[in-house]
């Protein structure tokens, strides 16, 4: 979800500012004083991260930091789950939310690459069955509308909790899915940006019609794949129980963070048929990959086996009166997304100009406390580090 986007066009826009505010911890000791910045590289980075992670009172912390598509660093502290003593690696699967829109994004533009379909591909052009079954106004909605969040339709889906039992294939729910929303009225204008859920959902669909393949799999054949994206895949990233992999948090009413069990909780992450807006979870070096991907992308480079130059300029163009592309929010030479399943929060951020990509998550999430959020101060503080980390050791 764009939950925060006030503060992250803050960090876009200069990407060395200083530290946000501090949030003390309550559960666990205050390390004696706050280390030093120091340079990308140079074998701290733990130190920040732990210092920032126990600053903000967090259950575990995580970064990667990629430099001309060389990872340069990443850490990863503190525990999979408060009530363990479990800790946290470097190699550990981190949900990235709505991040996942950016990827949809990419492999709709791949599908485009190889003639599939088009960006003014219409929802009509897809669908011709609905023509006088879905309302008039989303009959020439482009698949560049859907990802740029300008299509009109609604934000959030409808009877989301029905979803959690539904049994069906996922391309299947997520047709009958489009059948649904189609015949909702709108909420906004078409070419008035309004961040939309349904809209992410639907043109994954229309991506499954054209290509005959779930979703998943084209996130599979396009990306993962390709990338070497092995420790990459859909909902929590720990579904045994066993804390082999970390699991999300929220606040309790006391003000303390309650892990969720994936085996036995939905909340472990949204249904499944949400994909294509953001259901994926990844590792950290497998974020690096992907990161340091639009990293030469948003350079102007073309990479062999993905896109050109032109193909990669086109995700990052904002659309008229807006500051979101097809998967990003733009800032001149910085493209950044957020993402959020309301348990864990994670940011990508992507400086041409600094030729540097970062993400950094947590496994905790109290986002409707706004800029108060432990979960945001903290990201972003971490942000404020590496940015700072990079200038040292680059500029």
């Amino acid at each position: 979800m764009n939950i925060l986007l006030r503060i992250l066009i803050l960090i876009a826009t200069s990407i060395v500012f200083t530290s946000c505010g501090n949030s003390s911890d309550s559960t666990e000791p205050m390390t004696s004083a706050k280390p030093e910045t120091g340079m990308a590289g140079d074998g701290q980075l733990d130190l920040i991260v732990e210092y920032i992670r126990k600053q903000n009172g967090l259950p575990a912390m995580a970064a990667v930091m990629v430099h001309d598509e060389q990872l340069i660093e990443k850490s990863a502290m503190g525990k999979r789950s408060v009530e363990s003593n479990t800790q946290v690696t470097a190699d550990d699967q981190w949900h990235i939310g709505s991040n996942t829109k950016s990827m949809t994004s990419m492999v709709a533009a791949l599908l485009v690459k190889e003639g599939m379909i088009r960006w003014d591909s219409t929802i009509e052009d897809i669908y011709p069955e609905l023509i006088g079954i879905m309302l008039p106004e989303y009959q020439k909605v482009r698949l560049d509308e859907l990802l740029s969040h300008t299509s009109g339709l609604p934000s959030n889906i409808p009877d989301f909790d029905a979803y959690f039992t539904d049994q069906r294939e996922l391309n299947v729910q997520r047709q009958t899915f489009v059948e649904k929303v189609l015949v909702l009225t709108s909420t906004t204008t078409r070419g008035v940006y309004e961040y939309s859920n349904i809209g992410y959902i639907t043109a994954g669909a229309m991506l499954e019609r054209v290509s005959g393949s779930r979703w998943e799999a084209l996130m599979q054949i396009y990306l993962f794949d390709p990338l070497a994206m092995t420790q990459s895949g859909f909902g929590a990233p720990n579904t045994q129980g066993n804390l082999a992999q970390p699991v999300g948090h929220i606040l309790d009413d006391d003000d303390n963070w309650t892990p969720v069990d994936p085996v036995v909780e939905d909340i472990s992450d949204n249904p499944p048929v949400l994909g294509p807006a953001g259901t994926v979870h990844a590792s950290l070096d497998d974020m690096a990959a992907y990161i340091g991907l639009h990293l030469k992308g948003l350079r102007g480079e073309s990479v062999a086996g993905f896109l050109n130059a032109q193909a990669f300029g086109k995700l990052y163009t904002p659309f008229p009166n807006s500051n979101y592309g097809l998967g990003w929010i733009i800032d001149d030479q910085v493209i950044l997304h957020d993402g959020s399943n309301t348990i864990w929060f994670a940011i990508m951020l992507i400086n041409a100009e600094k030729n540097i990509a970062l993400f950094v998550v947590t496994n905790a999430a109290d986002l409707e406390k706004g800029e108060e959020s432990k979960a945001s101060k903290a990201v972003t503080e971490l942000l404020t580090e590496l940015g700072k980390r990079a200038d040292a050791a680059f500029q």
